[in-house]
């Protein structure tokens, strides 16, 4: 078992690894078919690999159309070798990437990068999440006034919270396929984004300040006053009637947990 596990591990060791392979990995595979265990190895690390900046840029097409095909390859296998799957299923791999690409040298040159990725990640994650069906607005309103300030909400179990100091909904519209390819100013603004998926599409709103506050409260498992009190703490006028509406009406409640 020790000797198959060292193998395994070899094996790994060299499929994430641009090196050649060790000598003794080489030893412990037959050799003696038409193609060599050198060359085997070659075409199992090149398969691999590829393998996983496919993925990648399946999860990240955005961010893989700005850097370019060829960069994204070489930021996608800097990525593999410091963050290898740790799952069989692929699904999920990459949630750590758009932290990676904050750290990595094209931080410097593409600065809002990280956070279109982050962007592309909430998407995933709301495409691939469970569905939930909304709540109907009667279901809270039936509540009376003595209680609804310590009611819970459920918010909708796709959603997703992005925020950033770049306009990362522009830049990532701008890049779908059959855009116009719209040039966006990357310095014109922050945006707040609520990503989910209520119906069959993914929807990605753009939500101002203080409802961001608030929704991200509910989200928490606050009470109603307590995400009431955090959006007013932001802007005093805050209107929750309207807000609440807007958001009741687009499906983004799932459930109403009674004090």
């Amino acid at each position: 078992m020790s000797s198959l596990l060292s193998l395994q591990r070899g094996l790994r060791d060299h499929a994430l690894d641009r090196q050649q392979p060790k000598a003794g990995l080489i030893a412990s595979l037959k050799d003696d078919r038409p193609i060599p265990a050198r060359q085997r190895l070659a075409i199992y690390r090149n398969n691999t690999r590829l393998s996983l900046i496919s993925t990648l840029s399946d999860s990240f097409p955005v961010v893989a159309r700005l850097v370019g095909e060829d960069y994204f390859a070489h930021l996608a296998g800097d990525f593999i070798r410091s963050s290898p799957p740790r799952h069989p299923a692929l699904l999920d791999y990459g949630g750590e990437f758009p932290g990676f690409i904050s750290q990595h040298e094209v931080h410097w040159q593409l600065p809002y990068l990280a956070d279109v990725a982050r962007l592309e990640a909430a998407w995933q994650h709301a495409y691939h999440a469970p569905e939930a069906k909304p709540i109907a607005p009667e279901l809270l309103y039936a509540f009376g006034e003595e209680v609804i300030a310590d009611v819970r909400l459920r918010v909708h179990p796709s959603h997703r919270f992005v925020a950033s100091t770049y306009p990362i909904d522009a830049i990532w519209r701008s890049n779908q396929p059959g855009a116009e390819g719209e040039t966006i100013d990357w310095r014109s603004g922050g945006v707040n984004l609520l990503v989910y998926r209520p119906d069959a599409e993914v929807t990605i709103l753009p939500v101002d300040t203080p409802s961001f506050a608030f929704l991200m409260a509910l989200a928490t498992s606050q009470t109603f006053t307590t995400a009431w009190e955090a959006a007013l703490g932001i802007d005093r006028n805050f209107q929750l009637v309207p807000a609440l509406t807007q958001f009741l009406a687009s499906g983004l409640f799932v459930g109403v947990l009674p004090p």
